[in-house]
């Protein structure tokens, strides 16, 4: 599916409202994502009990792939590519990364808006996560597209609920407000400088379809709602089942009847002729195939959207490092799909904040910088340490590739600094053990000298 939004190179009134008009186009399906992430209801009837896979199928993707906090790396000694990666740490990015696996795993795009902001007089390069809801990119026609211009959308209300809407427009250069008249957009706000030197909008896309992860289980998810409810429905008619008289009539009238009722409940008792009956009219259900019906759907839920049931007792009590990567597999596969797609977003982004630091003619080498994600899977630690440390004694592995890949480094940099501290420490200790012997060897001995002396 080609939800990519085309435009002009030339950027007109024209162009952006017709670039509005198709995001507009798919704010439709988003919100329908949204709200059924938020509640799980998938249908425009509002069942009564609803079991939120949609929510538990994203919650576990995003927590699987950036639960652990993402690690910025560069080549080391690269002066400019480290001053990067020390601003994504400084800036806490780590969150709007998360921010960006989450809106990309709901809705199957992700957006990130780079800006300038304005500290001790220096221009500093900020970035922020902003819903798919408000936020669209739109490309050229060429075969590897390019964008043209990005926009933010605005909604303002006034006391009669009247709306007006807005669009915050960045290009290659400039930031340019609009406001929608009429079905065409107009400028409001002349156009001003971003600080950047191409667009500050970055997509980052779920997959080469660019859809939420659990698109393909909505009819299951409804299909799970309905049996719930209609359970419930079930269990509500038979605790107010109707009670049917046989032979036996308890008043003349709806009063009289309604006041021998009350007496029977009160007394909790009843005195029928002998042939008459009492029973109650309800509906025959079958529990134990009702079950069986839940645990097909939830089986080919997961099965579908290749998330495992991590309540499954046969996946939590199955210890072994390698079973548990086998179950894990088809969440590992659209967790790199997400991966191939992030790590173009992230060559972006630090091209943006090299040109605002550095300028284009001494741009950081942004091919030394890597995003690393650390995956939180279950595992046996001693065995990858005893791994990576038979890798490293080979030679095929460097430590420091090895600490990227470790779970406890948060910061390579930093554990390195901290690792020849303590080895200094380490070698000054030594050094101060041995010298502590001579020293009281080189004291016993003067003290030997001072009592021939007095001796003599």
């Amino acid at each position: 599916m080609d939800d990519i939004i085309r435009t002009p190179t030339e950027i007109t009134p024209k162009s952006i409202t017709n670039a509005y008009n198709r995001f507009m186009g798919r704010v439709h399906r988003l919100m329908f994502l949204d709200r059924a992430y938020d509640t799980g209801q998938v249908s425009d009837e509002m069942l009564p009990c609803v079991s939120n896979y949609c929510k538990y199928i994203s919650d576990t993707k995003s927590s699987y792939v950036a639960g652990n906090p993402p690690q910025y790396t560069s080549a080391e000694g690269d002066e400019k590519a480290e001053s990067i990666v020390d601003m994504f740490r400084d800036q806490t990015k780590e969150e709007v990364d998360q921010k960006l696996v989450s809106d990309a795993s709901i809705y199957g795009r992700a957006f990130e808006v780079c800006y300038c902001d304005e500290e001790g007089g220096v221009l500093v390069p900020k970035s922020a996560a902003i819903s798919p809801l408000h936020c669209f990119v739109a490309y050229d026609f060429t075969i590897n597209p390019d964008s043209v211009f990005g926009a933010v959308h605005y909604e303002e209300k006034d006391e009669n609920n009247t709306a007006t809407h807005y669009l915050d427009v960045y290009d290659k250069v400039n930031i340019t407000r609009y406001k929608l008249n009429s079905g065409s957009f107009s400028i409001i706000v002349e156009s001003r400088p971003h600080g950047f030197d191409r667009v500050p909008i970055i997509e980052y896309r779920n997959n080469a379809t660019m859809r939420g992860d659990f698109e393909p289980i909505i009819s299951l998810q409804d299909a799970i709602n309905q049996v719930l409810s209609d359970r419930v429905k079930d269990k509500n008619r038979f605790a107010s089942a109707m009670l049917m008289a046989k032979g036996v009539n308890f008043g003349d009238d709806a009063d009289e009847v309604e006041e021998n009722m009350g007496k029977i409940k009160d007394l909790q008792y009843v005195a029928i002729p002998k042939d008459a009956d009492l029973s109650y009219l309800v509906k025959t259900f079958d529990e134990s195939s009702v079950q069986i019906l839940m645990d097909d759907i939830k089986a080919d839920l997961h099965k579908i959207s290749r998330i495992p049931d991590l309540s499954d007792q046969a996946f939590a009590s199955n210890s072994s490092g390698v079973a548990i990567k086998f179950k894990l597999q088809g969440l590992n596969n659209l967790a790199q799909s997400l991966i191939a797609q992030f790590n173009k977003g992230f060559k972006r982004r630090c091209k943006l904040y090299s040109y605002v630091l550095f300028g284009s003619a001494e741009a950081a080498n942004i091919a030394s910088m890597r995003i690393v994600f650390r995956f939180d899977i279950p595992a046996d630690i001693i065995n990858e340490a005893n791994a990576l440390n038979t890798y490293i004694q080979a030679g095929i592995l460097s430590r420091r590739t090895a600490m990227e890949n470790c779970p406890y480094v948060e910061d390579v940099a930093i554990e390195e600094e901290r690792i020849i501290a303590e080895k200094d420490d380490d070698l000054e200790r030594s050094l101060r053990s041995e010298m502590d012997p001579m020293a009281n060897s080189m004291s016993s001995s003067e003290d030997e000298d001072d009592d021939e002396e007095e001796t003599d």
